[in-house]
């Protein structure tokens, strides 16, 4: 029944209000939406079932604290788990509207599609606007009602307190926070949209998206630690009072009957309301000022006539003309599609919470922090692990997604008997714009907490460890980047989720410990330079040789539903 009712055509708002909720799930990248609505169901299922993850480590938890004499240690973790809680549905919402960015106001293409048909103008932006926050309150509610259910739950016993109540608080101290978080960054967006000029608006726009969203991915780590340090904010006074996450703390005190907490509860409230009255003046703004702007567009031409400092000494390292046509057609395409950059920006945030993950223990300990220790060195020696791993395994994944697929005639077409030059195009690349970058960024801070000749070996065997990984991820690659179909979904997105985040910190901190080891006495430093030298020259031998005869990929098959386990027949 509902789903015939859904079939039927409706009025215009309600139909607006779909059109725009269906887009959040489009992608360029993708060409099936149907698939990218896969993987966003399968993303929100690992949301809600996250807390069941969490539910053996908390009973066990809550019932030793229940043995114990006093009920202190319970008040204490059950005010930094409250406090957990909710700073982790704010940090869930903001990764959300920071994803989002890019479609939290309507831009040029949707006026553009839309301007013909018989609705108003005022039509489209409330439109888009409700579909927003729709979007943004059904993965709140989904992130924080269950946690919320089952945390009060488990806190009951000898020192717990009424669950309803607990409940009640918890899940809007949760809702209304992430609400807060919503409407912010919506506010922030929209005086970006009014007050840069259009022409620089979507470069300055991606460059706050990435930073926001670095900023969120380095964060998380410190959201996981807040249980560990419920000693320090206990007291609902003092510095803490400035912190967001402790104003919407406030709305669950105040339910449970706390009135200490009056004053962040308060604070809370003004500050939802604030945010919301900013966002919703930021999208009144923009109706106003939409039609104007959307007109403006950046000079054309202006890119063509421009030089470009690499291009002149690209000449010179590729003298072969498909080696560098390669090379120049990664770089133009990542310049041009601002999909391909956020992925990469997402890629650099991960590695900052891989390095966060880290030093968070460092910072929260309560031991003095010396650059002496071997957690700070090994958490040096990480940087540089952690930036190759994600930008590498990051440029690896991103050549898979198709920029302009139909476009590929071109490469079809020289392909045959040239593979071997065209592919050196991408590993000159991974080099040039990975690798070497990530070498050169990175030495200042080795120099500056491991010294100077520490710090020049550190940098020398994480650049090796680069090549290394280098020839490992283009052992199978045998595609032009951007110019072949794209297949997403092929494994369970927690599965996905799973492995790579083993890898990633088998990589990392493995690494990071064994070189760590190593740099104790002279004969380790030389021993793990001519290793790491050794391997990579063998490894890039074994890909060269296994890759004479190698035809490119422009076309990515789906696994088959039966498996015939190269059983063929006759």
């Amino acid at each position: 029944m509902l789903r015939e009712w859904l079939a039927e055509t409706h009025p215009s708002g309600f139909e607006l209000r779909r059109h725009f909720f269906l887009r959040f799930f489009d992608s360029e990248l993708i060409a099936d939406p149907s698939e990218a609505k896969v993987v966003a169901g399968g993303a929100f299922g690992v949301l809600v079932s996250l807390s069941l993850i969490f539910c053996p480590a908390y009973y066990h938890k809550y019932r030793v604290l229940m043995e114990l004499g006093s009920p202190e240690p319970y008040r204490r973790a059950v005010l930094g788990d409250v406090l957990f809680l909710i700073t982790l549905v704010m940090s869930i919402a903001a990764l959300l509207t920071v994803l989002e960015w890019a479609e939290l106001f309507p831009g040029p293409r949707d006026y553009l599609a839309l301007a013909a048909l018989p609705v108003k103008m005022r039509d489209i932006f409330t439109a888009k606007f409700t579909a927003l926050f729709t979007l943004a309150f059904v993965v709140i509610v989904g992130a924080a009602l269950v946690p919320s259910l089952m945390l009060p739950a488990i806190m009951l016993g000898r020192y717990g307190m009424d669950a309803l109540w607990h409940v009640l608080g918890l899940f809007l101290g949760s809702l209304l926070g992430g609400c807060f978080v919503f409407f912010t960054l919506v506010a922030m967006q929209g005086a970006l949209l009014n007050l840069i000029p259009i022409r620089q608006f979507a470069r300055v726009s991606l460059a706050v998206q990435g930073l926001l969203l670095a900023a969120l991915l380095g964060g998380l780590p410190f959201v996981f630690s807040i249980p560990d340090v419920h000693n320090r904010a206990d007291d609902l006074s003092g510095g803490w009072s400035y912190a967001p996450p402790f104003w919407f703390f406030g709305i669950d005190q105040i339910v449970l009957g706390n009135r200490d907490a009056l004053p962040l509860a308060r604070a809370a409230i003004v500050a939802l309301l604030v945010s919301a009255a900013v966002a919703v003046l930021g999208y009144w703004w923009s109706y106003w000022r939409h039609r104007v702007r959307v007109l403006e567009s950046p000079a054309a031409g202006s890119a063509e006539s421009r030089t470009y400092w690499p291009d002149v000494f690209s000449e010179y390292l590729m003298p072969i003309d498909r080696t560098l046509g390669v090379f120049a057609f990664i770089g133009k395409s990542l310049g041009r599609s601002r999909q391909h950059r956020l992925i990469l920006m997402t890629c650099a945030g991960i590695a900052i919470y891989f390095i966060s993950e880290g030093s968070a223990g460092i910072v929260f300990s309560n031991s003095a922090i010396s650059l002496s220790t071997n957690a700070v060195r090994e958490a040096a020696i990480a940087i540089p692990l952690a930036f190759s791993l994600l930008l590498l395994a990051g440029f690896r994944y991103l050549f898979r997604l198709p920029v302009e697929f139909r476009a590929n005639w071109v490469f079809r077409i020289t392909e045959p008997g040239h593979a071997n030059e065209m592919l050196a195009g991408v590993e000159l690349f991974f080099f040039i714009w990975g690798a070497a970058p990530i070498a050169i960024f990175t030495i200042l801070t080795e120099v500056i907490l491991l010294g100077a000749s520490m710090g020049l070996i550190v940098t020398i065997d994480c650049l090796l460890i680069s090549l290394i990984l280098i020839e490992v991820l283009l052992f199978s690659f045998e595609r032009i980047p951007f110019t072949s179909s794209y297949v997403p979904g092929q494994r369970p997105l927690l599965e996905s989720l799973l492995k790579c985040s083993v890898i990633a910190s088998v990589y990392i901190w493995g690494l990071a410990s064994l070189e760590n080891l190593c740099l104790r006495t002279r004969v380790g430093q030389i021993i793990l330079i001519a290793t790491l030298g050794i391997a990579w020259w063998q490894l890039r031998r074994a890909r060269l040789k296994s890759g004479r005869t190698r035809r490119i990929t422009f076309s990515e098959e789906a696994d088959p539903a039966v498996q015939l386990l190269g059983i063929d027949r006759d």
